[in-house]
C-alpha cells in the first residue's frame, strides 16, 4: 500500500485560476505573493503563454525561477517569458 500525496491547496488554486486565463491575468496585482510560485509553475507546465507573459513584469520576488523552463524546454513558454522581460525592460522601471 502506497501513501497518496494529494496536491497542495495552492497548486489546486493555481490550476483552477488558469482555467480562465483572462481572469488569471487580471487578478495578478491582487494575488498574495504565496500564490505566485505555484501559479508560475502551473502556467509553465500548462503552457499558458499569455499568463506567463503577464506574470514576469508583475513578479513580486527578487529572482525569477527559470530553471523549470530549462528542464523541459518548450519554445512557446520560453518565448512568452522573454516577451514578459521585454515588457519589463520597456517600462524602464527597476524590478521589485
Amino acid at each position: 500500500m502506497s501513501v497518496h500525496n494529494p496536491p497542495r491547496l495552492a497548486i489546486l488554486a493555481a490550476i483552477g485560476l488558469l482555467r480562465d486565463e483572462p481572469l488569471a491575468i487580471s487578478t495578478l496585482e491582487f494575488l498574495p505573493t504565496e500564490l505566485y510560485p505555484p501559479l508560475f509553475m502551473a502556467a509553465v507546465f500548462g503552457r499558458h503563454r499569455e499568463t506567463l507573459k503577464a506574470m514576469v513584469p508583475a513578479w513580486p520576488f527578487a529572482r525569477l525561477p527559470l530553471g523549470s523552463l530549462m528542464q523541459k524546454p518548450h519554445q512557446g513558454t520560453l518565448q512568452a517569458v522573454l516577451e514578459g522581460l521585454d515588457v519589463l525592460l520597456a517600462q524602464k522601471v527597476h524590478p521589485r
